[in-house]
């Protein structure tokens, strides 16, 4: 399977009450891929051979939601932001950009990679959402 790649856009606020306005806003662009669906599965004891598409999608999703919650666990600019909420989460093409960029903003333990997108990079991954039907 080739590797999935997920556009985050996450609000962070200080206060935790839940329509609280934010205080920062991140965008994330997050690739997962085989050895991190296999290591992933293997941790939740799911026989990876087994999952249809689209359940790999789903866990894939799963795991980038909290690749991108670890990476702004990791942030020294939004540790004392408690409150995160997802704005946006789709599954979206690998921009034929990234492949000349920099090294990923954060590869974690988990092998998913995290890039922090500037808001103009994220405003053209916000037009391509993919299905999340493969």
């Amino acid at each position: 399977m080739d590797p999935l790649c997920f556009f985050a856009h996450v609000a962070l606020s200080k206060d935790t009450r839940p329509l609280s306005k934010p205080q920062a806003t991140a965008n994330l662009l997050i690739e997962i891929n085989d050895q991190t669906l296999r290591s992933g599965g293997e941790e939740k004891h799911l026989e990876f051979s087994t999952l249809s598409d689209r359940q790999k999608v789903d866990f894939a999703s799963e795991i980038g939601k909290t690749a991108a919650l670890d990476f702004l666990d990791l942030e020294p600019e939004f540790s004392d932001l408690p409150r995160r909420r997802f704005v946006d989460f789709d599954l979206t093409e690998m921009p034929t950009y990234i492949s000349i960029r920099p090294a990923p903003t954060r590869t974690l333990p988990n092998h998913s990679k995290v890039w922090r997108l500037a808001q103009i990079e994220s405003d053209k991954l916000r037009t391509k959402p993919l299905s999340r039907t493969l």
